[in-house]
């Protein structure tokens, strides 16, 4: 636990404009004509990229992180529930982007290979729960992104916050030279 980040690249994202072009392009020829087969080719080797690309990202981080640590500890995130639950179109496509289940499987997978612990935790209030007191913050939003206590005053992004809890529920104490309390 040393407070990194890592950007997730949006490979969707980055080519969805391409995808959709070649969409149009599929949907305006002739059903089973040549040049249909043709589109419908380039259509799916460009999916075929989007899975590779994710699935060597995953490999990627799933690596860098069983190399680093010995404790994968994961939240039990209910995407299906954040996907459905009347979210934002943008916001619905990045969770469908991320892969989540996906990612979760090649980092168990990686951890367990190299024989090391993994403990998913349910997903109860870590996002708003505070660190250091326990206090809840019931009027954090998905926008907001910094976490502020509204009983000890403690303030952190929400991201760190939550891992952090999600540490302390399974009796992680940090370093002294954490930041964090």
């Amino acid at each position: 636990m040393d407070g990194r980040f890592l950007e997730n690249p949006r490979p969707l994202e980055r080519s969805l404009e391409g995808v959709r072009l070649l969409q149009r392009t599929l949907s305006r020829k002739r059903f089973l004509s040549g040049n249909w087969f043709k589109t419908k080719t380039r259509l799916a080797k460009e999916h075929e990229h989007l899975k590779d690309f994710r699935r060597d990202l995953f490999f990627k981080v799933g690596a860098l992180l069983s190399q680093e640590y010995d404790l994968l500890v994961l939240e039990d995130l209910g995407v299906q529930g954040l996907i459905q639950s009347g979210t934002k179109k943008r916001r619905r496509l990045r969770l469908h982007d991320s892969s989540f289940s996906e990612l979760r499987a090649v980092l168990e997978w990686g951890f367990r290979k190299r024989g090391k612990l993994v403990l998913p935790l349910p997903a109860f209030n870590t996002s708003r729960e505070c660190f250091l007191c326990g206090g809840i913050n019931k009027g954090l939003t998905l926008e907001d992104r910094v976490f502020l206590c509204p009983r000890c005053g403690f303030s952190l992004d929400r991201d760190l916050n939550a891992s952090l809890v999600l540490l302390k529920r399974v009796g992680w104490v940090p370093p002294f030279w954490c930041a964090c309390g």
